[in-house]
Order: C-alpha cells, then structure tokens, then sequence
C-alpha cells in the first residue's frame, strides 16, 4: 500500500497508485485529489471541457459515481456526510497518510505494537479529517482491544467504543462483505493486472 514500495517493485494497489498519481501530478504543477470510496482509493480530476470526472487507477477507467456508488457498496448517507466519493484536500490527505503509518506500524509490529500511537494517529488524523472512516473505525477497533485486553473493563471506557461504532454506523459505514468485495474487484475491467487489496473502511 506504499508509495515506497509501488517505486522499488514496480506493484502497487489502489492505494499507493493514487498517491503516486497524486504526487506526479502535482510535481508537474496539476491538481488530483484523492477520494475514497469503501475498501478503496481513486482520483478525482477536473478540467473546464469535462468538469469532474474520476480516474480509476488499477484498471485505467473512468468509472461515473453512479456506478462506483452502485457498484461499490455506497450507502448514499456515507455520501450526504462526506465519508466517500468527495475531493479530499491537502490537510485530509496528509490524514490519510497518518492512519497508513498506524496501520503499517501495526504491520510489522503485529504483537508488541503500542495502541496509544496508533490512537494518537488517529486522533490527529480525525482533527484534520473528521469523516475519515479508516480512522474512525481504527480508533474503535483498537480502543476495543486495549478493553478486551484490560483486567479492570470499565463501563465508561465500553460505552466511549459503543458511541465512535454508532457513529460510523450513523454516518453511513456498512462493511461491505468479503463475497461482494471480491466480485466488485472483478468487475474493474483490467482485473487481470488489477492488485487492489486494500481491505481496509
């Protein structure tokens, strides 16, 4: 999923391809901005003729948001609130690149990682982000697992989880399941050279 890493080998996903996007474009005086979309990123362009459109990065598409919100598994309140398909700007962005640190830092680290880093990753990212949903549901996730890791579960902490979960959930968050996911992947023509397995928000 890095940028990093889609440079030495050449591979990359519907992460680090975006961002790589993103960043060539703007070395060359363009704008691109990031979007997400449920378990997935992609590139949102706009000129005078065309205004709008989307740039789909692992398939070399220009899917219509009608059919990434069709296809994609878009409830359309995560839409309304600004969870998925809007432009994200260079302060979200940088959000964005925050919750990949806790997340790759959980990676390498999968046993003796330290929970409260990647909650004030998160906590950064959602001051600058707010609707990010991979952040939202990092935060609960892992403020779930430092409770269920506690001999002392206090209900107060168990009831601060329970709010961020109805949270998302209010926004519009609906995990997509793992059958759907893999058929909509499919569906991206170009699957074939398509690795875009970010199984994250």
């Amino acid at each position: 999923m890095f940028v990093s890493t889609l440079m030495v080998n050449h591979k990359g996903n519907c992460h680090s391809m975006p961002m790589l996007y993103k960043l060539i474009a703007e070395e060359m005086g363009e704008e691109a901005w990031l979007a997400v979309a449920p378990s997935h990123f992609y590139i949102k362009l706009h000129n005078e003729a065309n205004g709008w459109y989307n740039t789909e990065l692992t398939s070399g598409q220009f899917p219509t948001d009608a059919w990434i919100m069709a296809s994609g598994y878009v409830h359309t309140d995560a839409v309304k609130n600004g969870i998925y398909m809007d432009s994200l700007s260079e302060k979200e962005s940088v959000a964005v690149c925050m919750i990949d640190l806790a997340q790759g830092y959980q990676h390498k680290y999968p046993k003796n990682y330290d929970p409260e880093f990647v909650l004030k990753c998160c906590d950064k990212a959602l001051k600058s982000f707010p609707e990010y949903i991979n952040a939202l549901l990092l935060k609960a996730e892992t403020m779930l697992s430092i409770y269920q890791k506690a001999s002392n579960k206090r209900q107060e902490d168990f009831k601060r989880i329970e709010k961020i979960y109805a949270y998302i959930h209010e926004m519009g968050y609906r995990k997509m399941p793992e059958k759907m996911y893999m058929q909509w992947l499919m569906s991206l023509k170009g699957a074939k050279g398509n690795n875009c397995n970010d199984k994250r928000g």
